[in-house]
Order: C-alpha cells, then structure tokens, then sequence
C-alpha cells in the first residue's frame, strides 16, 4: 500500500469492468460536492476528425450495461465530429480517489424519444439555455444571447414551460465501451493499471465477453 491508498488487485476486484465502474463511481459520488460540475460526473470527451482530435468536458446523463450517454447540441462541433466519425472516449478523472478510467468505443445518436425524456428532465432555465444558444456558433456579443434569454423567459412566464420545446438539434450519443482502462495512482508512481477489452489476444477471460490484462504504469 502506498500511504493509504489501495492497490488495484486482479484478485479483489469483480472481472466485469460495467460493474467495476459501477463501484467506482458511487464511491466518487459519496465524495462529490452536489454542484453542476461535480467531479462524479464531468467527463472529458475526446473525438478526432482528420487526425485532429479535440477534448472538452461535459457532463455524464447516465450509464448502464449499453454504454454512457451524454447530450448535446448535433450542430455543436463534438456533434458533427461524432456524426463524422464515431470513434471516441471519455476520461474520467477522480483525483479525491486517486483514480481515472478511461472508456473508448464508439458513440450513437440516442433515440428521438429518448431525447424527448431527456429534455423534459432538465430545469426550465437549462432548456432556455440551450433553445437560446447555437452551441458553437459565432456569437456577436454576450448581449445578445442575454437578450434573447430574456425574451424566451417572458414567454414562459407568459405560455408556461411548454412555449419552450426541444430544438430538433438537441439530443444525445451513447458511447458503447469496447475498452476500459481502470487507473489507481500511488505515491510512487507504481501506479495501478488494469484494462479490459473485447479482444482475447494475451489477455485472461473476464466475465460477460470481456478480457483483462495488466499493464506497466
């Protein structure tokens, strides 16, 4: 052990990287601050087009046994990139744990109806936001986005919520996983480092179609 923290053990651990995640992340959430930008659920994404990649952070809707979703704007510049090619990772980052894991795989559209759900989920104020703002569009001054949240403000004050549907280009992705990395730092740099992937090649059989493997820090 390295002042405290645990090791990442083959032996102490469930050999299915869904449910490995599962754990880790509400052990995170225990931890968490309840803010927008939680450290639980802010993830950073990363996509490439033309050997070009490009990261942001964005926030984690849900995730189960199928994948990670998260929503955005399709005109927004991770939507086309997406749209573009679909190849892409998250990384989260928990460093009260000393832990990171990253997933890759390829992300999807998520269903219109499963959108619709989404949205209607998010406070008023989020869905006045995002109606408001062309994510990633030019913008010629902060006064006139502030302007035109005004205005949709108003007509829901005087239509009520429903003046305020979702835009056609709102919607989300879920990322499937074909690869995990699970990451636990030590003070010694003797870091923990177990993946799972769906190819068997020098790996040891996990659970649920998947295989594991250690690897140098």
């Amino acid at each position: 052990m390295s002042e405290g923290r645990p090791f990442l053990l083959e032996q102490d651990i469930v050999h299915n990287p869904n449910v490995l995640f599962d754990q880790w992340y509400k052990e995170q959430e225990k931890l968490s601050p309840k803010v927008v930008f939680d450290d639980g659920k802010t993830v950073a994404l990363t996509t490439c087009v033309d050997n070009k990649p490009s990261t942001r952070m964005l926030q984690l809707k849900s995730y189960d046994k199928d994948g990670f979703v998260f929503c955005t704007s399709y005109n927004s510049r991770k939507g086309r990139e997406l749209d573009a090619n679909p190849n892409a990772f998250l990384l989260f980052f928990w460093p009260k744990l000393h832990r990171q894991v990253r997933v890759e795989g390829q992300a999807v559209r998520i269903s219109e109806e499963l959108a619709q759900e989404f949205w209607k989920t998010r406070p008023i104020s989020a869905r006045i936001t995002c109606t408001a703002s062309q994510q990633s569009e030019d913008l010629l001054s902060r006064e006139e986005l502030l302007q035109k949240t005004e205005e949709l403000e108003k007509l829901v004050e005087e239509r009520g919520e429903d003046a305020v549907p979702k835009p056609d280009h709102w919607g989300g992705y879920i990322l499937k996983p074909e690869y995990f990395e699970f990451w636990q730092g030590q003070t010694n740099r003797l870091h923990d480092r177990i993946i799972f992937t769906r190819a068997g090649e020098d790996a040891k059989e996990a659970e649920k179609g998947w295989f594991m493997k250690r690897i140098c820090p």
